[in-house]
C-alpha cells in the first residue's frame, strides 16, 4: 500500500454546514468571470444545488464551463473518482451552449481563472490540451513524458492567464498519474538502494540517472519522496516550477515557490513535527497573509486548507507532537516558545489571535490540561472540521 504523503494538502473533508438551496451572499469583491474545466465524465449540471435536484445536462471530462463565482451556501457530500469530497455548488453555464446553465459540484470541476473576462485564458488552447491528456493513459509511466512534452511545445510563450490554466491541467494529471495510477507499485521493492543512496534521496542530491528506474520516473516528471519507511514516487515539482515559475501569474509564481519547497521539506511524518515549531508559524502566517492578498485565488479551498491546518497543529499539536506533556500534564515548553514567538513576531495576524487565546487560558490555568483547556481544543478542532 502507498505511503501517505508526508504533508497531505489536500483538501480537507469539510464540515456540512445546515442544509439549504439557496446561493451565498454577493462578494462585491469577487472577480466578474470564472472559467473550469469538468475533472470528471459524466458529472451532474442540475437546477438546484442539491443531489436530488433534476439533471438539466451531464457535462463531459474536459468541458469547459464558466460562472460569476457563485457558489451555494451549503456543502455536500460525494465520492468522485474513489475520493470523497464535501463541497459546494457553483452555478454554472457550459461554453458550448451558454443558455443551458444551472448548479455543478464543484470538486467535480478544475477552477482554471478568475478576473476580468477580457483576460481569460484562450479556451482552444485548454480544449486542445484536454484532448491531449484524455488520450493519455494515466497509469502508464510514459504518459507523464507526453504531457511534458505537449507543454514545453504549445505553451512556451503564452499569457500568464494561459501558463497559470496549463500549470493546473499538467500538475492535475501527474497527481492522478501518482495516485490512481498506484505508480508506487513501480519502485516498491524494487530499488536497488544502497545507503548512500537513500541519504542522497532524502537530502535532494540523488543523481536519478543512476538506476534505469529511477531514470524513468525523472524523465516523465517525478521524483522520490520519503514516508513510513520507504519511497516511493510523487510529483517533480521543481520541474514545474522551472518551466511555469517565469510564465505564469504573480500570485501562481508565488503558489509554486511555496508549494515546491513545501514538498521537498516536508514537516509531519508519522504523526509527528519534524521542523521546529516557530516553522510552522511562519509558514501558517505565510499562507494566512497569500490567502489575504489573493482572496480568489483559483486553488483558494486548497490554500485555505493549508492555512487552518497548520493554525490547528500549532493550537492542538498532534499525536506524536503534542501540546501537553503526558508525564505532567503541562504545556511543553517546544509549544510555549512557539506560541510567545507568534506573539512577538507576528501580533496582527488571526494567528496570533487565536494563539493569544490559547496561551492566555493556559496561563490562567497554570499551564495544566484542564477541562476548560480541553473544551477550547475541542472547539478550535470543532471550527477545523466545519470550515
Amino acid at each position: 500500500m502507498k505511503p501517505a504523503p508526508a504533508l497531505s494538502l489536500a483538501l480537507a473533508l469539510l464540515g456540512l454546514t445546515q442544509c439549504q438551496s439557496d446561493k451565498a451572499p454577493a462578494d462585491p469583491n469577487r472577480p466578474e468571470y470564472f472559467l473550469y474545466a469538468v475533472r470528471v465524465d459524466d458529472l451532474p449540471l442540475r437546477k438546484k444545488p442539491e443531489q436530488d435536484a433534476t439533471i438539466v445536462a451531464h457535462l463531459a471530462e474536459g468541458e469547459l464551463v464558466e460562472g460569476k463565482g457563485e457558489t451555494s451556501a451549503q456543502r455536500e457530500e460525494m465520492t468522485l473518482r474513489g475520493q470523497t469530497y464535501r463541497a459546494p455548488y457553483v452555478l454554472i453555464n457550459r461554453l458550448k451552449d451558454e443558455k443551458q446553465g444551472g448548479w455543478a459540484f464543484s470538486a467535480g470541476l478544475t477552477e482554471l481563472y478568475a478576473g476580468p473576462q477580457a483576460n481569460r485564458p484562450e479556451p482552444g488552447a485548454i480544449e486542445a490540451f484536454n484532448r491531449h491528456l484524455q488520450g493519455l493513459d494515466f497509469r502508464d509511466i510514459t504518459s507523464g513524458a507526453k504531457a511534458w512534452r505537449y507543454v514545453e511545445k504549445h505553451f512556451e510563450a503564452v499569457p500568464a492567464s494561459l501558463a497559470d490554466a496549463a500549470f493546473l491541467l499538467l500538475e492535475q494529471f501527474l497527481r492522478r498519474m501518482e495516485i490512481e495510477g498506484e505508480l508506487w507499485k513501480i519502485t516498491e521493492g524494487r530499488l536497488p538502494f544502497s545507503e548512500a543512496d537513500a541519504q542522497a534521496v532524502y537530502k535532494g542530491r540523488f543523481d536519478y540517472s543512476k538506476y534505469p528506474i529511477t531514470d524513468s520516473l525523472y524523465t516523465n516528471g517525478f521524483r522520490l519522496a520519503w514516508g513510513e519507511g520507504m519511497f516511493f514516487p510523487v510529483v517533480n515539482w521543481d520541474r514545474l516550477r522551472e518551466f511555469f515559475g517565469p510564465r505564469v501569474s504573480p500570485a501562481m509564481q508565488r503558489y509554486i515557490i511555496q508549494r515546491t519547497e513545501e514538498y521537498k521539506h516536508p514537516i509531519y511524518e508519522d504523526g509527528g513535527i519534524l521542523v521546529p515549531l516557530e516553522a510552522v508559524a511562519e509558514m501558517a502566517v505565510w499562507w494566512e497573509n497569500f490567502n489575504r492578498r489573493y482572496p480568489y485565488f483559483v486553488r483558494r479551498e486548497e490554500t485555505r486548507e493549508s492555512e487552518a491546518w497548520l493554525r490547528l497543529v500549532l493550537l492542538n499539536g498532534v499525536d506524536n507532537t503534542p501540546v501537553f506533556s503526558a508525564e505532567t500534564d503541562e504545556v511543553s515548553q517546544a509549544y510555549r516558545s512557539a506560541w510567545e514567538y507568534t506573539l512577538q513576531r507576528h501580533p496582527k495576524t488571526e494567528l496570533a489571535r487565536r494563539v493569544r487565546e490559547m496561551a492566555d487560558l493556559c496561563a490562567a490555568e497554570g499551564w495544566k490540561r484542564t477541562e476548560k483547556i480541553n473544551a477550547l481544543r475541542a472547539r478550535i478542532l470543532q471550527e477545523y472540521n466545519n470550515w
